[in-house]
């Protein structure tokens, strides 16, 4: 799943020349939902980022300063995340990835498992959606991501000493992945492959995108999911409305709160802002 600065800045900070790149400022999408006693920001995230990258913008900074509470999709990474996903991503005696995609594809997943660095022997006893996020998230490395750096890390950081919550918790997630069925997570493999081979529909998309706040380009990095019906259901449109509903019950509670989610859930036809003012709650675009 994919998730424009300008074409030419996102070009030159991943452009991996021996010097360290130049940083580069970023413009995060940021909403505001409030009323008399509640206000409620949203801010779309990026799970992994170079290390030149800097979205800390004023706005930012103050609405991280105002909140008392973080709310993230999940909750901070402990200790055992990495063993969690394996524990529920591999399994014993599955079929080779290359017999998981159709024989028309084999070449193109043989080119993504290279261009990520990986081999088929490193993917070999993951399930197909294990691998697939294994394989999509080797794109953002190759760039020199590092998920230590991406938003929500920092902002758990930012707000050490304050209430954190989640929407979800880690193993709900990763059981989304894997209650899909094979055919739908045979598609997600396959787009993990496309986008490693062709990295400016891949991560690059994305971050330059995230990097403008834009919108339109957000959305688009969701086309390729949007096709399957059943991965739109259950990645995108059930999440939507559950968050959505959350942040209406919580606007019942003073307070003030940032919630932070993958930014592809706030932009497009049925994103949780999109739900949120069908439900009549005034969203404001910050930045």
């Amino acid at each position: 799943m994919r998730w424009r600065a300008g074409l030419v800045a996102v070009a030159l900070l991943l452009a991996g020349c021996a010097r360290p790149a130049p940083p580069v400022d970023a413009r995060p999408a940021l909403w505001r939902v409030s009323d008399a006693a509640t206000t409620i920001w949203l801010i779309g995230t990026i799970h992994a980022l170079p290390p030149q990258v800097r979205w800390e913008t004023p706005t930012v900074r103050a609405a991280i300063a105002a909140a008392d509470t973080l709310v993230l999709e999940v909750p901070p990474a402990a200790g055992d995340a990495h063993a969690q996903f394996e524990a529920m991503a591999r399994a014993p005696g599955l079929p080779p990835l290359s017999a998981r995609v159709a024989p028309a594809d084999r070449a193109l997943l043989a080119r993504g498992i290279a261009a990520a660095g990986q081999s088929a022997g490193d993917l070999q006893g993951y399930r197909t959606w294990g691998a697939a996020l294994v394989l999509g998230s080797a794109g953002g490395h190759v760039n020199d991501a590092s998920g230590d750096l991406g938003v929500e890390p920092v902002l758990a950081e930012r707000f050490r000493g304050k209430a954190i919550g989640a929407l979800e918790t880690r193993a709900g997630q990763l059981r989304l992945f894997d209650r899909l069925p094979e055919a739908s997570q045979r598609t997600l493999l396959r787009d993990a492959a496309q986008d490693a081979v062709d990295p400016a529909r891949g991560y690059r998309m994305l971050l330059s995108a995230w990097m403008a706040g834009d919108a339109r380009a957000l959305a688009a990095t969701l086309e390729s999911v949007r096709r399957d019906p059943v991965l739109t259901n259950s990645l995108i449109v059930a999440r939507n409305r559950r968050w959505a509903g959350a942040i209406v019950r919580r606007m019942a509670r003073p307070g003030r709160v940032l919630v932070a989610v993958g930014a592809g859930h706030l932009v497009g036809a049925g994103s949780v802002v999109d739900l949120l003012r069908a439900r009549g709650v005034k969203v404001d675009r910050l930045q």
